[in-house]
């Protein structure tokens, strides 16, 4: 049975109210709203029929809006894309500041009109948000910087959600002369302009950047072409210039679809190419096609310099040093921290972060742990010794790694060896699959090693990590340890932290411990073990240092 007009919209609005708040139907001509539903008071309206769609939004975006009006064609749905509302005024009179998620979609059967939608937009999404935006002139794209974070958090959400994603490079050279020929005030409204196009292509309205000047990048969905963004900035730079000639943009699109490459390969990939088309000389040809050939490149550009390291980790050319930890009621070392240093004599911080950038951290623990216990059995007979032991978060979450150090710790499981060593999980941020880790702590735990988790912060993805993984210690970021002296805030948090630790059964270590004031009031607050330049620099061998008192 046919369905008449009034049921055919009935059902539609109910469709569209699965998971929004308010239906909006606009005229593509004159852009004025046709028709609303939903709950359009949250706007100051009883109705919005007859008004100006752009009315809804703040001035910000009213870029944004127009660019999806423009790259609207029938049958093609967009969104959801973050935007920001019209302020809406407090009892005080002051604005406040709203976000809402805003999608879109044109029927073939009325290709004159589009249907919006617009839905609370989630608290993580509008932090996320927040976080990333930059201080630059186009308030509204993201830094270089933040580029790289929000495209991986892209592709983490396309790739829950089965979506394919492509990222484009646009080149607009000329834009410093453009400038001075359309003069400033010009200029800002096509800067509005550009970061509208963007965000109107990009897959979550937010993921595009300005990487340099008349550069820029935007994370989209694959079926987007770089032609269709290349021509709506072209048109916008056009229409700009008064004698209509404006800009010509060259556009190149790299696949992010790539199931070859690690989470940690992929990451490194989109850094380097994003890096490579924003540092690149004049017109130089980009050709980085797809993560996996910016991968590639990024692999071949240091060649020389994995082959070295490959060969440091390899013959273990490298120095074990020791920064002792120390017990704060007893005043007296109670461990001390293996820290790697290399014969290069380039900083280890460098060195070590080079190397989890090409994937060859889980060969380096593997080697310091193998040197860890040849020190313990050979080196040094004292079996009352401790020494903590650092493991990334990528080496813990690695079957072969996992495999391999069990098969060196294996023959010593019934000697004190367990009781000597503490695992120190460290890169906390790369593990994504919390329940495989713990598994991993539990097995070290029933052999008799302890497990602490190295800079413990006080964001909620800490707290996640500590419900989810069933440690015995966490080091406290040293950030959030040196402030504590002046900032009754930061003395809060650690003293909550703590206490719940306490709780659970957790030892607290600090560290970044400078001064004696430092460690006084940490020893006050509960917490037991303290690390940093107060009590001793990283040591050649293990020592024993003279009774402190504070």
């Amino acid at each position: 049975m046919s369905l008449n007009l009034t049921e055919q919209r009935d059902k539609f609005i109910g469709f569209a109210f699965a998971n929004a708040d308010i239906l909006i139907e606009v005229d593509l001509k004159s852009f004025k709203i046709l028709f609303s539903a939903g709950a359009t008071k949250s706007l100051g309206e009883d109705s919005l029929t007859g008004s100006d769609f752009l009315n809804i939004f703040a001035p910000r975006d009213h870029a944004l809006i127009k660019a999806l009006k423009n790259r609207y064609k029938p049958g093609q749905r967009f969104g959801p894309i973050m935007v920001n509302l019209k302020d809406r005024m407090d009892d005080l009179g002051k604005g406040q500041n709203r976000s809402a998620m805003l999608s879109g979609i044109g029927l073939p059967t009325n290709p004159d009109n589009i249907y919006f939608t617009l839905s609370k937009a989630h608290l993580n999404l509008i932090n996320s948000a927040e976080k990333a935006r930059t201080s630059t002139t186009q308030a509204e794209l993201l830094s270089a910087d933040n580029f790289a974070q929000a495209a991986q958090a892209a592709m983490d959400a396309s790739t829950a959600s089965g979506a394919k994603l492509g990222m484009t490079f646009i080149d607009l050279p000329g834009t410093e002369d453009f400038k001075k020929k359309i003069g400033a005030e010009q200029w800002s409204t096509l800067n509005e302009n550009i970061s509208g196009i963007l965000r109107a292509y990009a897959a979550d309205g937010k993921t595009a950047a300005m990487l340099d000047n008349g550069r820029y990048g935007v994370v989209h969905d694959a079926g987007i072409t770089p032609d269709q963004i290349r021509q709506q900035l072209e048109l916008a730079a056009a229409e700009s210039d008064p004698d209509s000639i404006g800009l010509k943009a060259t556009a190149n699109t790299v696949d992010l679809d790539d199931e070859t490459l690690t989470e940690h390969e992929m990451a490194k990939a989109i850094v380097y190419t994003i890096n490579k088309f924003a540092s690149r000389s004049g017109n130089a040809d980009f050709d980085i096609t797809s993560l996996k050939s910016g991968f590639e490149d990024f692999l071949g550009e240091n060649a020389a310099s994995i082959t070295h390291y490959k060969t440091v980790i390899n013959q273990q050319r490298f120095d074990l040093k020791f920064q002792p930890i120390v017990d704060l009621k007893q005043g007296v070392v109670a461990y001390h921290e293996v820290l790697v240093r290399f014969e290069d004599g380039k900083s280890p911080f460098q060195a070590i972060e080079f190397i989890e950038d090409v994937g060859l951290s889980t060969e380096l623990d593997l080697a310091i742990c193998g040197r860890v216990l040849n020190y313990l059995l050979f080196n040094n007979k004292d079996k009352n010794l401790r020494l903590s032991v650092n493991l990334s978060g990528v080496s813990v979450q690695d079957k072969r790694f996992i495999s391999k150090l069990r098969y060196k710790l294996e023959p010593h499981l019934k000697t004190s060896i367990p009781k000597q060593i503490i695992f120190e999980i460290t890169e906390s941020s790369e593990i994504k699959n919390l329940d495989q880790v713990n598994e991993f702590i539990k097995s070290l735990q029933d052999d008799g090693f302890k497990v602490a988790l190295d800079d413990f912060g006080a964001g909620s993805a800490s707290f996640q990590y500590l419900q989810k993984l069933h440690v015995d210690a966490v080091k406290i970021d040293g950030q959030y340890v040196t402030p504590i002296i002046d900032s009754p805030r930061d003395q809060a948090m650690i003293k909550n932290l703590v206490h719940m630790c306490q709780d659970l059964g957790i030892q607290v270590v600090a560290e970044r411990v400078e001064t004696r004031e430092l460690a006084t009031m940490l020893k006050a607050m509960g917490v037991e073990y303290g690390q940093g330049y107060y009590f001793a620099k990283p040591l050649d061998e293990p020592g024993v240092l003279p009774k402190l008192i504070f």
